[in-house]
C-alpha cells in the first residue's frame, strides 16, 4: 500500500500483514475468533458510543489500530530493535505478537468506564491471554515475560503515560493513527457537534511510509483545515509519550496540497513536558 491508497476502516485486516505459521498469526487468530474478546470489544464500544458520546472504540477501531501497529512495527523495525530482542527475552515474532495482543486489546477496560480504562483493561487481558500464552510457549516464564510486555503495552497507551518500549509506543502509534471521519461517524450523526467530532470528520485518511529523512513518515489527508485539530490534539500528543515523537514527522494535506502546521494557527495547543523516565530508543548496530 502506497502512501496515497485510502484505508478502509470497515475492510482492513491486520491479518494481511501477519507471516504464515506465526506466533503472532496465531494470537491474531486467536483473538479475533474468541466470543469473550468480541464480546468485550461490543460492550466497550457501546459504553464509548451509546452513553459518552465518543469515537469508535469497538471491533472495527481494535482491527484498525492494530493494522496501523503492525504497519509501523514492519517500518521501524528496519531502523530500532524491539526491546524484546534487546532485553534476550525474545525474538522479533515475539515482539509483533506483543504490539498485536496489546493493541487488539488496549480498549477492553471501556467495557468498566473511560475513566482509567487502562488500568481496567490490563486487567481483563489478563483472563484472556494467560492461558493462550502459556499454549503458546509451553514455557511459563516466558510466557509471563511476554505478558508484562503486553502489560505495559496496554496501560501506557493512555495520553498521559510515558512508553519504555519500543513495543509500547508502536502500541501507541496505531491507536493515534485510527482518526478518520469513518471513527466518529456514528456520534456525529446522533447530534454530537463539537470541534472533536467536527475535526475528525475532516480526516479522509491517514498513512504510514518510510522517509529518507527520517524512520517513520506519518501523511494525514483532509477535507479542510478543520482536521488540524484532531492531528495536534490526539496524534500529536500521542506521539509526545510514545518515546518515538522525535522518529516520526507528520504530513499534512487538505484537498492534495500539503499544509505547514507551524503556518496554521494552532487550534489547540498540547504542551508536555518530557518525563525523566522516557524511553531511549535504541537504534539498530
Amino acid at each position: 500500500m502506497n502512501k496515497h491508497e485510502s484505508v478502509d476502516r470497515q475492510t482492513i485486516r491486520a491479518r494481511e500483514l501477519l507471516q504464515d505459521e506465526s506466533l503472532a498469526l496465531e494470537m491474531y487468530q486467536y483473538l479475533t475468533g474468541s466470543p469473550k474478546v468480541q464480546s468485550y470489544l461490543r460492550s466497550a464500544n457501546r459504553m464509548a458510543v451509546s452513553r459518552l458520546g465518543y469515537t469508535d472504540h469497538g471491533p472495527v477501531h481494535a482491527e484498525v489500530a492494530t493494522w496501523y501497529a503492525l504497519k509501523a512495527f514492519d517500518i521501524l523495525e528496519d531502523t530500532f530493535k524491539p526491546n524484546v530482542v534487546a532485553e534476550g527475552i525474545g525474538d522479533v515474532d515475539d515482539a509483533r505478537l506483543i504490539v498485536l495482543a496489546s493493541t487488539y486489546l488496549h480498549d477492553i477496560g471501556m467495557v468498566v468506564h473511560r475513566n482509567e480504562h487502562n488500568q481496567a483493561a490490563v486487567q481483563l487481558a489478563n483472563e484472556i491471554l494467560e492461558s493462550k500464552l502459556d499454549n503458546i510457549y509451553g514455557d511459563p516464564g516466558k510466557a509471563t515475560d511476554i505478558l508484562s510486555f503486553i502489560y505495559h503495552g496496554i496501560y501506557a497507551h493512555d495520553d498521559d503515560t510515558q512508553c519504555l518500549t519500543l513495543e509500547a509506543g508502536i502500541t501507541k502509534i496505531g491507536d493515534g493513527c485510527d482518526m478518520t471521519k469513518g471513527r466518529t461517524t456514528v456520534p456525529f450523526q446522533q447530534g454530537k457537534v463539537d470541534i472533536h467530532s467536527v475535526s475528525a470528520m475532516a480526516i479522509e485518511n491517514v498513512t504510514l511510509s518510510k522517509s529518507k529523512s527520517i524512520p517513520l513518515q506519518i501523511t494525514v489527508a483532509m477535507a479542510n483545515p478543520a482536521g488540524v485539530f484532531q492531528v495536534q490534539a490526539i496524534l500529536e500528543k500521542k506521539l509526545s509519550t510514545s518515546g518515538l515523537k522525535d522518529y516520526i514527522d507528520i504530513d499534512v494535506e487538505v484537498n492534495g496540497d500539503r499544509l505547514v502546521l507551524s503556518h496554521v494557527k494552532r487550534l489547540f495547543r498540547v504542551e508536555m513536558a518530557q518525563p525523566d523516565d522516557a524511553l531511549s530508543i535504541a537504534e539498530k548496530e
